[in-house]
């Protein structure tokens, strides 16, 4: 068989160019820390890697959306909260105002107190969240809920439309509330209804008047107000849990997919380190057999 030089040259280039391109792209993988270093390489793990980044993101697109419902919920709660120990003491007031043994000036002495009260829940129904928006003006969340107008009377200008978050199979969970469901109308015995903050200035207007019918009609109407307030911390508190639970479920699932992406994205240090010392064992045979090769001439190598 004839070897010519040129031949045996090639052999051995080809050799060292295989070993160095192995040698370079095992440090270019424990350079970013992947084992893919371009989709050409593992079109099918490449694949296999962008859907499981995209379905990463997807949970933590609805994680996050969750987390912006859960500090809202957490504003809602405490001004909820706060909403419902103002009614209970403007309760204990018209209670007492409603005792025949006060006097004119002791009812007015407490409608003092209501009206302060009064402007605290107020201010409690324009409550915003950590955003800047506000809680119960609907989906108007750049428009205070309720504000009042030249004289006096508080008006809802918010509107009526809830919208909801997905959280979990099949099920939702309320993102924006209406002031007039939280702080709602109340329906008197004669069928007449009236706003919140109506039926609070009709009993304050009864105080300073000193009508005990119109300070009883107020407890009555306060007692249904607080019951309806509890209702909407009772829904809080399950739209919490509601959206608690999801959150938890998708940090599992995130933390599952996470864990299969690594396992096929992540170079394995220890494995690509024993691969790279021996490529460069290779390489340092390679280029001391093609130096030795490379001093003989055609002759003395087929004599050896």
């Amino acid at each position: 068989m004839k070897i010519s030089t040129s031949f045996l040259f090639d052999r051995a280039t080809e050799r060292m160019s295989t070993i160095q391109n192995k040698l370079a792209t095992t440090q270019a993988q424990m350079a970013v820390s992947k084992q893919i270093l371009s989709p050409s390489d593992a079109p099918e793990q490449a694949a296999a890697i962008q859907r499981l980044k995209g379905e990463v993101e997807r949970q933590n697109s609805h994680a996050r959306t969750l987390d912006v419902a859960m500090r809202r919920y957490t504003s809602e709660e405490t001004a909820l909260s706060t909403s419902s120990d103002l009614l209970i003491r403007i309760k204990e007031l018209g209670l007492q105002a409603a005792n025949d043994t006060l006097g004119a000036d002791d009812r007015k002495t407490i409608s003092i107190e209501m009206k302060a009260l009064r402007s605290q829940l107020l201010s409690l129904g324009n409550t915003r969240d950590d955003s800047g928006n506000y809680l119960f003006s609907g989906t108007r969340v750049n428009t205070p809920a309720f504000a009042e107008d030249a004289n006096g009377k508080v008006v809802y200008q918010g509107d009526q439309t809830q919208t909801r978050i997905p959280a979990g199979v099949e099920r939702t969970v309320q993102f924006t509330r209406a002031g007039t469901d939280v702080y709602s109308r109340v329906v008197r015995d004669n069928g007449q209804s009236v706003g919140f903050f109506d039926a609070l200035d009709h009993m304050i207007t009864a105080l300073d008047a000193s009508k005990t019918s119109g300070i009883q009609q107020g407890v009555a109407d306060l007692t249904q107000m607080h019951n309806n307030l509890t209702l909407s911390q009772a829904q809080n508190g399950s739209d919490q849990t509601v959206a608690q639970s999801q959150l938890d479920v998708l940090d599992e699932t995130a933390l599952r997919l996470k864990s299969t992406l690594s396992d096929i994205e992540d170079l394995d240090y220890a494995s690509a380190v024993t691969r790279m010392n021996k490529e460069m064992m290779a390489l340092e045979a390679a280029m001391g057999s093609f130096a030795k090769i490379s001093s003989l001439s055609l002759f003395d190598y087929i004599q050896n």
